[in-house]
């Protein structure tokens, strides 16, 4: 094998002068790279033939300066063409879920599009989001009809998708601006029925009135965020767990790998509880949801300064460090100073048919940014966006930004930390770890795992001296609390009272993701902490110091003291150290920063624990539900109206699953709901349709 390496590099050195590559793979020839391996080649490449990479690890390939090298795949023909039917430069993807598997990557810079004619192959896998799969499409000039056919496993004539819209099996492409899915011709006046174009099109079509069809992917639309549908709710289309292979030519690292965060001109009105129709004649509450914002429509911050996009390379991106320009010789050149969020993996997509469109996004992966520090809270995994990934960026407020793409790629899987000044190397795709200023910010992240030891779950508590204790009005001007979109999350927190415990106020209005405290003034101080469902075997602890993950089995943090928790209401406090795993043998813990107080948070725990029943909105039904405690057996519930006349009444409710509240949304108002358990406990909530 070293013989054949090594005739292989007598070869590329051979024909490097003539054709511009450096690296040629002749015919039935076989090149390998290992997983977790990288591979650098400073010029050009060529397969040719049935000349085959096998890239389980990392390839980067960078041009030399004002040289005509090249990237290609070519036949073994007498007089070599191009070859494009692929299977020469394939990205493995290696054992494991798709949530979790690694898989080969491909770093190219310094070529012109015009210079990449090599047709790669990349094996793909990925969690199912529902009804509707959120991807990118990470090749230029590729159409709809061959993306469609591999997705489907490649048989001659079998598509994965349709050009129908809202038959569940079709492709859309979001637009940021008018904040809708388009396909391929776009209705000048709200449509009035179904015509060609209205998703994306596999063929052009000339007897249109219009030029022909867009039918493949664009340079300038290269970080475009495509929704496709998986069989609508039968779930018998597309499988997005399903290994699939997908091929076509590499984007070029150019300037347009830009894109500009900034609201239309004229924003989108969404009407009274989203219920206006864009141009597909589609409610906006049917499709628009907001990671970031548990309100809904009624808050005038709800989906605005959202934006959404894929990954338009095959490198990871590394969106850590995007919310300002960094210290160090290490930069990503990107510097998003009002950056709230980015949230990634929607799940539990579905599908309405009488609107079209999908359903509000449930999204079970983000993070939150300082707005001092600009340094990134919550689910640091949720910033690694894999290539055919997508991610959803909400800023703070309207302010124009620039995300740039190019030096955000990295071959690693986690993270990187900060770079300082000590670090002489430029920004790479390799570039290692060091760490810079302090923003004070401590992390506990508790992970959920099933018996197998996978995660299913998780949230967050940080903690700061900048941050806030309790209620925050307005998250998006000034804290990095975030709540959870859903009220099926398998592990939530609850919004804490000045003196430890749950806030009765909010304990049945909404659910924590990201819960933030003062360090200072909530000291030693509760957080309480549920399990909801019978899937949870254990939690894991992980522990970040300024955003950097601990040693394991480090429970002393920078500020002297450390986080600890205790099962129920009575339970021995336990250190809590970097990766330590415990059994899930109770349905509430207490989570505390410093040693925790005995002088009555306790006793404050013991008088709230029994509001942990929630009054909430559900958009995928448009009806507001009762999610029961977990240890409640039956409920009564009532609801008045705002004159006190008792509208709903109904007795000895089951508690196993949630209580839809089935107003009649025409009948504007203020409603109240009263719901009591079974032991005598109380939970009041109010409903407004406007």
């Amino acid at each position: 094998m070293k013989k054949n390496l090594l005739t292989l590099g007598i070869l590329a050195t051979s024909l490097s002068v003539q054709a511009q590559i450096l690296l040629h793979v002749d015919d039935t020839a076989r090149m390998y790279v290992s997983n977790g391996t990288l591979v650098y080649n400073g010029g050009g490449l060529q397969t040719k033939g049935d000349g085959r990479i096998d890239l389980y690890g990392n390839l980067m390939i960078r041009k030399t300066p004002s040289s005509s090298e090249v990237i290609k795949t070519i036949t073994s023909d007498p007089t070599p063409v191009d070859k494009s039917s692929g299977n020469n430069i394939v990205l493995k993807l290696n054992s494991g879920t798709p949530a979790t598997a690694t898989y080969g990557q491909l770093y190219i810079t310094g070529f012109a599009q015009g210079d990449i004619t090599a047709i790669v192959d990349k094996e793909y896998a990925n969690t199912k989001h529902g009804a509707y799969q959120q991807i990118g499409i990470p090749f230029f000039n590729k159409t709809f009809a061959s993306f469609s056919n591999e997705l489907a496993g490649g048989l001659a004539g079998v598509n994965a998708f349709n050009e129908t819209r809202w038959a569940g099996r079709e492709i859309l492409k979001w637009d940021n601006a008018t904040m809708r899915f388009d396909g391929s011709s776009i209705p000048s006046v709200p449509i009035t029925g179904m015509s060609p174009g209205l998703a994306m099109a596999f063929i052009s079509n000339p007897s249109l009135a219009t030029t022909s069809l867009t039918t493949s992917s664009t340079s300038a639309e290269r970080t475009a965020y495509y929704t496709v549908g998986t069989g609508g709710t039968s779930g018998t289309g597309y499988d997005a767990s399903v290994q699939r292979t997908v091929k076509g030519r590499p984007y070029a690292d150019d300037a347009t790998t830009s894109v500009t965060l900034q609201p239309a001109a004229t924003p989108v009105v969404f009407g009274v509880a989203g219920n206006n129709r864009n141009v597909y004649q589609e409610t906006y509450n049917s499709y628009i949801g907001d990671p970031f914002n548990g309100l809904g429509f009624y808050a005038a911050s709800f989906a605005r300064n959202l934006y959404q996009f894929s990954n338009p390379y095959l490198t990871n991106l590394d969106l850590t460090f995007i919310g300002y320009p960094e210290s160090g010789t290490v930069n990503d050149l990107n510097n998003i100073s009002n950056i709230l969020g980015v949230a990634v993996d929607p799940q539990g997509v579905t599908y309405n048919y009488s609107t079209g469109g999908t359903s509000q996004y449930l999204e079970s992966q983000k993070v939150t940014f300082d707005p001092g520090s600009k340094k990134p809270t919550g689910n640091f995994n949720t910033l690694i966006i894999k290539p055919l990934n997508t991610f959803k960026v909400k800023l703070r407020d309207n302010t124009s930004q620039t995300l740039t793409f190019g030096n955000l790629r990295r071959f690693a899987y986690t993270p990187r930390v900060e770079d300082t000044a000590l670090n002489p190397n430029p920004y790479s795709v390799t570039a290692q770890k060091n760490v810079s200023t302090n923003s004070g910010i401590k992390q506990l992240g508790v992970l959920a795992l099933d018996a197998n030891g996978n995660q299913i779950g998780e949230t967050y508590y940080v903690v700061a001296p900048q941050f806030t204790t309790g209620y925050v009005v307005d998250p998006s001007i000034s804290s990095v609390q975030a709540v959870t979109s859903t009220t099926n999350a398998t592990i939530q927190t609850f919004e804490e009272a000045v003196n430890g415990g749950i806030d009765p106020n909010y304990s049945s209005t909404y659910r924590l993701y990201i819960n933030e405290a003062n360090e200072t003034n909530y000291l030693g101080k509760r957080i309480d902490m549920s399990i909801f469902g019978n899937n949870v075997a254990s939690l894991k602890f992980e522990l970040r110091d300024d955003t950097v993950l601990v040693p394991t089995a480090t429970h002393i943090l920078s500020s002297g003291t450390g986080f600890y928790y205790n099962v129920g209401t009575t339970g021995q406090a336990v250190q809590i150290k970097q990766g330590d795993v415990i059994p899930a043998n109770s349905s509430n813990f207490g989570l505390y920063y410093g040693t925790p107080q005995t002088n009555g948070s306790l006793n404050t725990v013991d008088e709230n624990i029994k509001s942990r029943t929630l009054i909430t909105y559900n958009p995928d039904i448009d009806h507001h539900i009762v999610r029961f405690d977990s240890s409640w057996k039956t409920a009564s519930i009532e609801v008045f109206d705002g004159s006190g006349k008792l509208v709903i009444s109904e007795k000895s409710v089951k508690t196993n699953s949630d209580y839809v509240i089935k107003l009649d949304s025409t009948i504007k108002g203020l409603y109240i709901v009263r719901v009591v358990g079974n032991e005598g406990s109380i939970v009041n909530g109010k409903i407004l349709i406007k």
